[in-house]
Formats: structure tokens, C-alpha cells, sequence
């Protein structure tokens, strides 16, 4: 039986704690009604994920910490983001200054709500749409999508615990903590999940898709599939209304499972396959700018992709006009541009950029750099142990990541954070076997010299 948290000698006076020095920073800061309503509403975007974790059957004293240790990281970065966009800039609470998506994502649901702010284009108006629901239940102020943001990324944590627990036969307990810890000291991945982006509601989906395609011949009954559909459903839902392009590589991942041994199970498959159909068509459904053509030149590249995502600097001399390429001309590039799409953003600030704490944090890539290299090792040497609906599994996340870093020519690194629940609790899943091994340790010294020294070559060409 799983620990139970709440008999912890120190957790509630932590809880509480945290909870006082989030009140007194945000009164500090912020008007009182502001700062009331921001307590509240990061107690709330904590409590929710705290309760389904402690449902779970895998939750510890240990993984209740790393969810409290989370959420004050994530406050740390959503109070100065919500500091900088209202009282800093001298904007209200309900016409906050923000920039890039976050200002598209909250002035189209401004202009769709009362009408106060001009509609910029938004290509998928889902997450929008989620904004002005919030809105119609407690008034207009920015700390309301903020705090849901966090709230889907605290859960995302919680469900990287159960996707590993899913994957252990032993000490679930114990690698589902080391999995969520894991997963909560990737930088760049936590500084998106606590400001005015889709991000966290993608980090979630995908999340919920990769727990309900795992492979398990021990449970054949028409109630866990049932339940594998509904997760399925949900996940590709959430993405029909925030990025429906993700939803083209599900298309990928069910054909990938159903060739790699479950052709017995083909009416699941078939099932999950009218689900994506349904939710492709659903989320072409919530956009006024995107087209199947469109879509298409995601694959082709040229004129629109080339606006959006040509590299520049030392990059551009290496890839060239990428987007006017041919394909094997694309494909002989593509292994520059998958290793530029995992190392970026670079562990340093750009010439030009400020030292502010919101720029900092998404370049804290130690974690990932670090983590990653167990990633790596479980693919080339332990991915096909389990047998090949497993291996299908476990490389579908990097399918994706080979198509995005196709597409993109690997500028736009944020499309792959949601896949990082999903390696994390691979990696978790191997690191207490394979930790004592001397070939893992070759592998990692050989991994890190490699990994020192191109940083080392990025730092000189990004300098110079």
C-alpha cells in the first residue's frame, strides 16, 4: 500500500508555509483583490493534482515533495510573468501588455468576449476559447488561464509518475518519483507551463495519448480498453482545440502499433483510429486560417514555412534554403536538424537578450542535457527488450520528434516538450538496472565528452 502524505510530519507545515510566502510576495507586489485572487488561485491549480496523486496507488511522502517542490518553481516563474505583464507595464489585470502568442492567444479571446481588443490571427482558437469559459465563471483577469496553466502542468507531472509506474515491474513506487522529479527539473519545459501559452495543455494531452497507447497483454478485457479510448479520446480532444497538428502524427503511432504484433487487436485500433479521424476534423473545425493545403506545405515546406522557421546566423550557413529543398536533400539534413532542435535553446544568453529571471529560466538546460543522455541509451540499448509492440511504443516520441525537427528544420525546440514526459519516464523506467552497469558508464563518459564539447563549438560560432 502506497504511503499516504498527509501523515507526513513536515509536508502540511511546508504546504502551509509555501502557501504564506506566496501570499506575502503577491500582497508585496499586487494590489489586495489581485493578490487574494492569485492565492487562491494557486492553491487551487495545486490542490487538484495534489488529491489525484494521492489516489494513485504508486504515490509516496517523497512524490507528494517533488509536487510541492514544482509547484512553488512553477509560482516563481508565473509571479514575475504576471508582475511584468500588468504592474511593471502599467496594464490592468484584464488588458495585461504581453507579447507574441501570449498577446495573440489573450486578445483574440478579448475581442470574442466584449469586444475590448482588436482579433489578431490565431490559428487554432481552442485554448482562446477555454480562456472566455474561464472568464463567463469568474470575470476577466489574466491570473485565471495562468493558473490553469499550471494546474495542467502539475497533472502532467502526476501522470509522467503513472506512465512509469506502468512501465516498472518493481519498486513502481520509487522510479514513479524519480520519473517526476525528472521531469519537474527540465527548465525550458517548466518555464512554458506557467505563463500565457497552449504549451502545458499540450504537455497533457500527449501525455494522457502515451498512457493510452501503452501495450499490455495482461489486460485484454473490454473495460481497459474502454478506459485506454477515453484517455485516447480526451488527449486528442485537447489537442483538436489548442495545436490539431499533433494530431497528424497519431495517425502514425496507431499504424506503427498495430504493425508491430496487435493486428489481433485491430478493432481497438480501428476504434482509436475514428477517434483521430473525428478529432483531426474537429480541430480544422476551430480555425479560420488553417487548410489541409496548408497542412501539406508543413511537409513540403517553401513560402510559408520558410517565413516561419528559416534558421539564421551560423545555422543558415550550415543548412542553407532549407525549405526550397528537395526531399533527399531535406532527409541528408536531417540529422543537423535534429541535433540543433535537441540542444536549443542553448545554455546561455544570447548577446543581445537581458538578464531577466523569465530569460533565464528556460536556458537551465543542465537537466535536460543530462537526462537526455539516458534517453539515448535506452534507444539503442534497451528499447527492443520487451519485445516489439513495447519497442513501437517507446519510439513513436521520437518519430515525432524526427517529423517536427523534418518540418521545422529543428529552429522551433518548444514543439518538442511534450514529449518529454514520455522520455523521462523511459529513462526513470531503466536507470535503477542499468545504473551499476560498467557499459552505461562508458557510455555516459563518452556521452558527456561529446556533449561538453559541442556546446563548447555552439558557444565559440554563436560568439565570435
Amino acid at each position: 500500500m502506497a504511503q499516504d502524505a498527509t501523515n507526513s510530519k513536515w509536508l502540511i507545515p511546508a504546504e502551509l508555509l509555501v502557501m504564506a510566502v506566496v501570499t506575502t510576495t503577491t500582497i508585496w507586489l499586487f494590489p489586495l483583490v489581485e493578490a487574494a485572487k492569485m492565492s487562491l488561485a494557486l492553491l487551487v491549480a495545486y490542490t487538484i493534482p495534489r488529491w489525484v496523486y494521492a489516489q494513485a496507488d504508486h504515490s509516496t511522502q517523497s512524490g507528494h515533495w517533488v509536487l510541492l517542490l514544482s509547484a512553488s518553481w512553477l509560482s516563481a516563474i508565473a509571479i514575475p510573468f504576471l508582475y511584468q505583464c500588468t504592474v511593471l507595464s502599467g496594464a490592468s489585470f484584464a488588458m495585461p501588455h504581453m507579447a507574441g502568442d501570449a498577446s495573440n492567444y489573450y486578445d483574440w479571446a478579448l475581442a470574442n468576449y466584449d469586444g475590448s481588443a482588436v482579433e489578431p490571427v490565431v490559428t487554432f482558437w481552442g485554448y482562446s476559447l477555454g480562456i472566455i469559459g474561464l472568464w463567463h465563471l469568474l470575470g476577466v483577469d489574466v491570473i485565471w488561464p495562468v493558473a490553469a496553466n499550471i494546474m495542467a502542468t502539475l497533472l502532467t507531472i502526476v501522470l509522467t509518475g503513472h506512465l512509469t509506474a506502468h512501465l516498472c515491474s518493481a519498486r513502481k513506487s520509487f522510479v514513479a518519483t524519480i520519473a517526476m522529479m525528472m521531469i519537474a527539473v527540465q527548465g525550458y519545459f517548466m518555464s512554458q507551463g506557467a505563463q500565457m501559452l497552449k504549451e502545458p495543455w499540450i504537455y497533457l494531452s500527449i501525455t494522457l495519448v502515451a498512457l493510452s497507447l501503452m501495450p499490455d497483454t495482461t489486460k485484454d478485457s473490454r473495460s481497459h480498453h474502454g478506459k485506454q479510448m477515453l484517455l485516447y479520446a480526451l488527449g486528442c480532444f485537447i489537442l483538436a482545440a489548442v495545436r490539431a497538428k499533433y494530431i497528424n502524427f497519431m495517425f502514425i503511432g496507431i499504424v506503427m502499433l498495430l504493425l508491430a504484433g496487435n493486428m489481433r487487436q485491430w478493432r481497438h485500433y480501428a476504434t482509436l483510429l475514428l477517434i483521430t479521424i473525428t478529432c483531426w476534423w474537429l480541430g480544422m473545425a476551430m480555425t479560420d486560417h488553417y487548410t489541409v493545403v496548408q497542412q501539406m506545405n508543413n511537409v513540403t515546406g517553401k513560402h510559408g514555412m520558410s517565413a516561419m522557421f528559416s534558421p539564421d546566423g551560423v545555422y543558415q550557413q550550415l543548412m542553407g534554403d532549407y525549405f526550397h529543398y528537395s526531399l533527399w536533400q531535406k532527409l541528408t539534413h536531417l540529422p543537423l536538424a535534429c541535433s540543433v532542435q535537441w540542444i536549443i535553446p542553448f545554455p546561455w544568453l544570447p548577446q543581445n537578450e537581458s538578464e531577466a529571471w523569465l530569460n533565464i529560466v528556460p536556458r537551465l538546460r543542465v537537466g535536460w542535457y543530462a537526462l537526455s543522455g539516458l534517453v539515448i541509451y535506452y534507444y539503442l540499448f534497451r528499447s527492443w527488450r520487451r519485445g516489439p509492440q513495447w519497442a513501437a511504443w517507446a519510439w513513436f516520441p521520437l518519430v515525432c520528434f524526427t517529423g517536427i525537427a523534418y518540418m521545422t528544420s529543428g529552429t522551433v525546440s518548444r514543439y518538442i516538450l511534450p514529449f518529454q514526459p514520455w522520455w523521462m519516464a523511459l529513462a526513470a523506467s531503466v536507470l535503477p538496472s542499468c545504473i551499476a552497469n560498467r557499459s552505461f558508464k562508458v557510455f555516459i563518459l563518452v556521452y558527456a565528452t561529446v556533449l561538453i564539447a559541442t556546446l563548447a563549438v555552439c558557444f565559440w560560432l554563436t560568439h565570435t
